[in-house]
Parts: C-alpha cells; structure tokens; sequence
C-alpha cells in the first residue's frame, strides 16, 4: 500500500527522522551512523525508517532537497534592488550565505565528497538564475560579449567554490561580507563580459581583525 505523504502523520515521522539525522551528524561522522541509531534518535522503530526511506543516502539526500527549498522560498522575498542599492550593501548573495551558516551541518556534507551531485547542481543552478534575472533586469541583453548562461554559471561556480572553502575554514567571515566581497569579485572581473567597460563597483571594506 504506498504511502499518503501528504498525510500530517507522514510529515510529522519524516520530520522527526530528518531532525534526529541532523542532530546525529553533528556528533559523529556520517559513515558512522546507521539506520538503527536514527530510529533510535527519532524515537520510533527501525522498521519506520524504512517504511519511508530504502537507505540513509535517501534520508539525506530530503534532507538536502528540504534545505534547498527553504532556500528558494527565501530568495521568493528578496526585493529587486538598484545597483547604487547593490554598492551599498545589501547582497541577493547574502541569502545564500546566512542560509549556509544556518544550515552549517547539512552544507558542509553538501559541499564533501559524499554530497549527492544532483543536490549540488540545484544550488548553483539556483545561484545562476538570480544572477541570470539580476544582470538582465540591469543590463540590455544585446550587450553581454558572451552568451548569458556561460556568465551566469561562471559566476555560480565561482559561488559555490566560494561558499565551500568559507565553511571549511569555519566561517572567518560574516555572510554580509562574503555576499559583498563574492559579488565584488565577480562582477569587476567579468564586467567586460557585460559590455561594460567601467563598471562603478566599489570594494567592500576589510573587515577588522
């Protein structure tokens, strides 16, 4: 019989092995876990787990797919700002930065090797496509040198490498700083791809140690 996962029992079980598998992997490695020590976290019974889940890689991977959706609701209430608003420092960046501090265990497994790529790929495919809508809100189109996508996942990629090496080297920075500094980098490096040639973008201040 398959399963109603729109029933409120369904959600609340899935819910609670999701948080016991977060709580577990703050205190010990993921290859460590095993499916009885979520059950047991989750206080419900082994055969729960798999009534819902074949294995704990699927377990992870919806853990991941919910942080990932959070993350598309959030950016849903960001506003459209100017570029003097930009310069001043408000980042769209800086969701993705405060949500990955938030987040900090499932992102860092996100970005090791045992991330799920395709997890992987909707973060920056999330990246590319408000950096897409940003550049073509401010920009006309027939004055990009390069095709838009190639600009887009580019500066995505950029993000991503970015965000990964912040968390492996415990967050040094605020998420206003790395949104500003990321953006900065980015956009002056690249702004003869947008047919700009003197783009008035300043440099955040260095931060104090």
């Amino acid at each position: 019989m398959s399963i109603n996962q729109n029933d409120l029992r369904v959600i609340k079980t899935k819910r609670g092995l999701r948080n016991a598998f977060i709580r577990l992997l703050l205190e010990k490695d993921y290859d460590a876990i095993s499916i009885q020590d979520i059950a047991t976290e989750a206080e419900t019974a082994r055969v729960t787990f798999y009534r819902h889940y074949t294995n704990k890689e699927e377990l992870l991977i919806e853990c991941l797919n919910v942080t990932y959706e959070a993350l598309l609701e959030r950016e849903k209430r960001a506003p459209w700002l100017s570029l003097e608003e930009v310069q001043q420092g408000y980042l769209p960046m800086q969701i993705l930065y405060e949500h990955i501090q938030e987040e900090e265990t499932l992102y860092r497994i996100l970005f090791s090797n045992r991330g799920p790529q395709v997890v992987i790929g909707k973060v920056r495919k999330f990246v590319a496509d408000k950096v897409k809508s940003q550049l073509v809100y401010r920009f006309h189109r027939n004055q990009f040198l390069a095709p838009l996508d190639l600009i887009a996942y580019h500066f995505a990629s950029a993000q991503i490498g970015l965000a990964s090496w912040w968390l492996e080297n415990d967050m040094p920075y605020s998420p206003k700083y790395m949104a500003q500094i990321s953006f900065w980098l980015s956009m002056a490096g690249s702004a003869r791809g947008y047919g700009v040639e003197n783009l008035p973008l300043i440099p955040p201040p260095m931060p104090k140690k």
